[in-house]
């Protein structure tokens, strides 16, 4: 879905849509959430605060971008921090257009797991991933980083749930990104332990659309961190093993 605003065509959109979590072993255990992220191509902030009632990344707003809630030093724009990190993580230089999947500040609040930012190449498609992983109450950051061609498996070294253990690996399937929107991520320690999935729709990013997903959902920051407590708090119920963040470190 693309947008023309004034003779300029916007790429940037919502995407709607469910956040599906299984748990295999020891315990069984799954749930689904409703949820909403911005699609922000980082190239066109600036266009979406004239675009967007309701959206602003310069003062308070229902929905606001704020710089410092990002990747890298707030002084320097987030899509030369994230094409920094992935250069620095790819072992070679990477360029291209910067798409933002996450959360931004809603009323005021703001908490997101994982922040997704997306490489596109000239011909449109999708060439890298970079996850920047974040982790409650200490909001400790890690950043993983995905060739979509490859899609390689990879060592866990971030603390991220007390209820799985550091000596995993992870395996991704990730779509490119179109109407439709799949991403899943599996944890395995010989067996498949866990995984997490996102399945999501584009919706035209306007005042109106803004409007109407605020309106279902108000803050995702506040459904987030409550969903990830009582969660939390029916794993430890069903034993689930708890693995302690100082045991584990933060790496």
């Amino acid at each position: 879905m693309q947008v023309i605003w004034r003779g300029t065509l916007v790429q940037s959109a919502l995407y709607k849509g469910s956040v599906f979590h299984s748990r295999f072993v020891p315990k069984k255990h799954a749930f689904t959430y409703q949820i909403f992220l911005l699609w922000l191509n980082l190239d066109e902030i600036d266009l979406l605060e004239a675009k967007v009632r309701g959206f602003s990344a310069k003062s308070w707003a229902p929905l606001r971008f704020k710089r410092s809630d990002y990747l890298g030093d707030a002084d320097k724009p987030l899509k030369q921090s994230v094409l920094n990190k992935m250069t620095e993580l790819a072992q070679k230089p990477l360029t291209g257009t910067v798409y933002l999947l996450g959360q931004t500040r809603t009323f005021g609040l703001y908490f997101s797991p994982v922040n997704f930012y997306y490489l596109q190449q000239d011909d449109n498609s999708f060439s890298h991933l970079l996850a920047e992983v974040s982790n409650t109450p200490w909001n400790d950051r890690h950043c993983y980083l995905v060739d979509l061609a490859k899609q390689e498996d990879c060592e866990k070294v971030f603390y991220v749930s007390p209820f799985n253990p550091m000596d995993m690996q992870y395996k991704w399937k990730i779509s490119q990104p179109t109407q439709s929107l799949k991403l899943t991520l599996s944890c395995y320690k010989e067996i498949k332990h866990f995984t997490a999935s996102l399945n999501l729709s584009k919706v035209e990013l306007n005042s109106k659309s803004l409007f109407n997903v605020l309106l279902t959902i108000p803050s995702m920051t506040v459904k987030t961190v409550i969903g990830i407590y009582w969660q939390a708090i029916k794993l430890y119920i069903k034993g689930v093993p708890f693995y302690s963040h100082s045991e584990q470190g933060k790496k």
